[in-house]
């Protein structure tokens, strides 16, 4: 998994920098980051991110790999890919989940500031591995353009995970962020 996240990396940084974005957002108990950039000449993107989550003495940890075609215009952008998840939580629970889904956003016309926005991705017990029996990674945002290169929003985040019969929320709530275009 080490060499799958450095290749994403490495091949992020190789990409073209004038659709890259960062994205940053937290609360109270969880942070989350990830950077996401078009391959050269195509419409494919990466992406590659980790979240960090704390409850209780409890803590787990989140990276992140994607992979996305992307269709930009001046009303929407729409994406569609996987994403390989990673996930180490105190207690010896740890695995690999490979989502499918997708992203995307709407501008509303009349305020062209603001847009709405988020992603799903899905994994089933037959694309999970090790302790994980199943992932699905839901959010929903709230965008305001605040600068011509930067963005915040107010989001809501719903990370579910199944570890044998039991299926718990990891992360269910609000959070804050920002995302940076560059």
């Amino acid at each position: 998994m080490k060499r799958i996240a450095l290749a994403a990396v490495c091949a992020s940084m190789v990409a073209t920098a004038q659709a890259a974005t960062v994205d940053l957002n937290i609360n109270n108990d969880t942070v989350r980051a990830e950077y996401d950039a078009p391959l050269p000449q195509n419409r494919l993107s990466v992406s590659v991110g980790g979240l960090y989550h704390e409850e209780n003495s409890a803590t787990t940890t989140l990276a992140m790999v994607g992979a996305h075609t992307q269709e930009d215009t001046a009303t929407y952008s729409m994406g569609v890919g996987g994403k390989g998840y990673w996930l180490n939580a105190t207690g010896s629970v740890s695995g690999l989940a490979l989502g499918l889904g997708v992203q995307g956003s709407v501008s509303i016309p009349q305020i062209p500031q603001v847009r709405v926005g988020g992603h799903f991705y899905y994994a089933p017990r037959v694309i999970s591995f090790g302790d994980i029996d199943g992932l699905s990674d839901l959010e929903v945002r709230g965008y305001y353009q605040l600068l011509k290169d930067a963005d915040v929003y107010l989001g809501y985040r719903k990370l579910g995970v199944d570890v044998g019969s039991n299926s718990d929320d990891l992360e269910s709530g609000f959070n804050v962020g920002f995302v940076m275009h560059f």
